[in-house]
């Protein structure tokens, strides 16, 4: 008969414990390394996207836009100033390349877009404190360069915060939003889910209040990649008044082409 041993019933209990410690510490410095470096994982800079910039040479106009530090940010005109104007953010990862390139020439509007600061070939540092300030000064210059505000602002992921943000500046403009979230803290909250809790997130970029500057009939919401389905849905029901595109399968070209229809049938 096996007698009760209570020291190997307090070594297995000790094994846990000294398990469950190793676990904690691991995960607490995966959660230290992630707080030091979430500027970089916030504003991260795009690489740029040698097929897409090949794609739009010879057909886009390469343009600049000289913040007020001197910075200087590259970027692309698409299309005539005798068409309504569309300026579009790219998301933070994003080259504006892309964008072009996906898009195409379009026959109702001209296409404005600028890489942003540190992405690209561009210099600098992007952060919370210039981030927004920035994309209030690419309107700036894509106004001053085509000779008018912009008829439209589009962004697609954290560039549609910044697209939104420019309804203060150009209050008549319509709005695209291409795949939309609502703020930095949930990109990064949905990327690492448990390793970085949202709580502990500090960097503060988020969606301006939609109902309160801008018009429900200006506003279209376009879903473009499969991937971001289940957050556009999210954003789609906190935002029932305004008009969805959803064309699954579909070139981002076409979408576009359907949302500008839209606002060309409201304005008759």
């Amino acid at each position: 008969m096996n007698s009760f041993n209570p020291s190997s019933i307090k070594g297995f209990f000790l094994r846990i414990l000294r398990l469950l410690g190793a676990l904690a510490l691991i995960y607490c410095s995966m959660v230290f390394y992630l707080a030091l470096t979430e500027r970089q994982i916030a504003f991260p800079r795009a690489i740029t996207h040698k097929e897409a910039n090949a794609a739009i040479q010879g057909k886009a106009k390469q343009i600049s836009c000289t913040l007020e530090d001197g910075n200087i940010l590259s970027g692309w005109q698409l299309g005539s100033d005798n068409k309504s104007i569309l300026l579009y953010f790219p998301d933070t990862d994003e080259d504006g390349a892309q964008f072009l390139a996906e898009a195409g020439e379009n026959a109702q509007s001209t296409l404005v877009t600028f890489n942003y600061r540190g992405s690209g070939n561009n210099k600098g540092t992007p952060s919370s404190e210039n981030f927004l300030d920035d994309a209030r000064q690419i309107t700036a210059c894509a106004s001053q360069i085509t000779g008018r505000a912009p008829e439209i602002v589009a962004g697609r992921g954290i560039g549609a915060i910044l697209a939104a943000e420019q309804l203060k500046y150009t209050k008549k403009s319509s709005l695209f939003l291409i795949d939309p979230i609502s703020s930095i803290a949930d990109k990064i909250n949905e990327k690492y889910r448990l390793l970085y809790p949202k709580f502990l997130i500090r960097t503060k970029v988020d969606m301006p209040d939609l109902n309160e500057i801008a018009i429900p009939e200006q506003v279209i919401l376009i879903q473009d990649r499969q991937n971001r389905q289940e957050s556009n849905l999210i954003f789609e029901k906190e935002h029932p008044n305004f008009k969805k595109i959803k064309a699954q399968g579909s070139p981002l070209s076409n979408k576009l082409n359907q949302a500008l229809q839209h606002l060309t049938a409201q304005t008759r």
